[in-house]
């Protein structure tokens, strides 16, 4: 997969937009933007902080060993262009803790509660290939940390939040797409990681693609 990089005129353009939001009475679009609950790399303390924090350096993404660590674009974000989330597509976050030790300005630093917890796995499941079908076990079978994935009585995947760091090992291996018919529709993975922050991640259980779609990049709380 090639790497995705901000521009120099991407990200001017984006503070200039984010201005000219705030002048016309935009702060609370530049605040909701500010606060989405991209999974972001081991050590920030909240979304907020960290965009604050953040200068775009891409020092993170060059320094990843996976490769995992790509910038925001403008389409997705104006106030967090060029900022880094996880993109579990090439693999998985093993904590090595490099992308804190380059950062500059503390966006990514250790002694924060997201260290060695940047996360939480989330069962899809019109998109998991156990719920319809049953007989597909990957996620629990490779999730590297001890019983945070197990299956029901029906063979189906379980999260134990307390347990799951949100690494996006079972995001990564998950074969839902390649084994089910393609649909535009549907999540093309049966699990996903998500921010703790995110409304997703305080909906008890399995959620379903809709849910996905909505709650994944929006803050929420317990009983969202």
């Amino acid at each position: 997969m090639k790497r995705e990089h901000i521009t120099r005129k991407e990200f001017l353009a984006a503070g200039l937009v984010t201005a000219s939001l705030i002048g016309i009475g935009g702060v609370g679009f530049a605040a909701r933007q500010a606060s989405a609950t991209y999974v972001r790399p081991p050590g920030i303390s909240d979304n907020e902080d960290f965009i604050s924090r953040c200068n775009r350096c891409q020092r993170c993404m060059q320094v990843c060993p996976y490769n995992i660590i790509s910038p925001i674009s403008l389409g997705r974000n104006i106030v967090g262009v060029g900022t880094p989330e996880l993109n579990f597509t090439l693999g998985y976050c093993d904590f090595c803790m490099l992308c804190t030790e380059v950062c500059p300005t503390g966006a990514l630093r250790s002694g924060t509660e997201t260290e060695k917890n940047i996360g939480v796995a989330k069962v899809v499941h019109d998109a998991c290939v156990a719920w319809d079908w049953t007989g597909c076990t990957v996620c629990a079978d490779e999730c590297p940390v001890e019983d945070a994935i197990w299956l029901d009585e029906q063979g189906r995947p379980v999260v134990d939040d307390s347990l799951c760091d949100g690494c996006g090992y079972c995001e990564h291996v998950c074969p839902s797409f390649s084994l089910r018919a393609y649909d535009s529709s549907v999540e093309t993975k049966g699990i996903i990681v998500v921010s703790r922050e995110s409304g997703a991640a305080h909906r008890s259980g399995a959620i379903d693609g809709d849910t996905v779609q909505q709650e994944r990049y929006r803050k929420g709380s317990a009983g969202s």
